[in-house]
């Protein structure tokens, strides 16, 4: 009973395209509240840095053949901290079916050095719905709750652009934007702000604040260059 009204607080946001899945009714009977939408990054945002994408065995092969897989890697990463894949289906035997399975582990070793992603096996739905549960209270409890999905803002829109910029830091959501930019004032003023005062907003804590401070004030490092595609041959 405990466990199902700590879910029954905890949201998350499914692409529309997954309804005919059967995981989503697993994660409303779990007690999560599921929201839909059409996503244009990842099939499940379980928090505001993390995302999961969602494949069948079979679909998962022919984005690698067709080297659709590493471009949504990519783009899943752009967008979130933390991306997982999920991979749905007899695992085993589509394994044994393939010509050179070195191309699968090859793939997976890609996914894990060159994207920082990590990838899951599920043999069915409910599976599939007890690890996003998972992964969705798991992140509350890291305080990475209430996901949501980033808009495309107006340029003339002024507020809505600060609340984007602050929004965008890791671990902050719209609410907690808001409430960073009344204490603080400007956009620049909240990325200025020390550890000690952001940990002392509301919703915030020291341990989000060193993360928010050492995003911000991190030198950049390019990304690397976009892995191509293994080739079948590749022994």
């Amino acid at each position: 009973m405990e466990v199902k009204t700590l879910a029954s607080k905890l949201r998350v946001i499914v692409d529309e395209r997954e309804k005919p899945s059967g995981v989503p009714d697993f994660l409303k009977e779990f007690g999560l509240q599921v929201e839909f939408k059409m996503l244009e990054v990842g099939d499940y945002i379980v928090s505001p840095i993390c995302a999961v994408e969602r494949k069948s065995s079979r679909d998962f092969l022919k984005s690698l053949y067709s080297g659709r897989l590493y471009d949504q890697a990519s783009r899943i990463k752009e967008h979130y901290e933390k991306a997982f894949f999920i991979v749905e289906g007899n695992f085993p035997d589509f394994i044994y079916e393939l010509e050179n399975p070195r191309v699968f582990w090859g793939a997976l070793a890609s996914l894990a050095f060159k994207f920082n992603l990590n990838v899951f096996f599920t043999a069915e739905p409910r599976q599939t719905a007890d690890l996003i549960y998972t992964l969705v209270r798991q992140e509350a409890q890291r305080g990475h709750v209430g996901p949501y999905v980033k808009k495309r803002v107006r340029t003339g829109d002024l507020k809505q652009l600060q609340l984007l910029l602050v929004a965008s830091l890791p671990g902050v959501g719209p609410k907690l934007a808001n409430r960073l930019l009344r204490r603080f004032g400007t956009v620049r003023r909240v990325f200025e702000a020390s550890v000690a005062e952001l940990a002392s907003v509301e919703g915030v804590g020291r341990a989000k604040a060193e993360k928010i401070v050492e995003t911000l004030n991190s030198r950049y490092k390019p990304l690397a260059a976009k892995p191509k595609q293994i080739p079948l041959d590749e022994a």
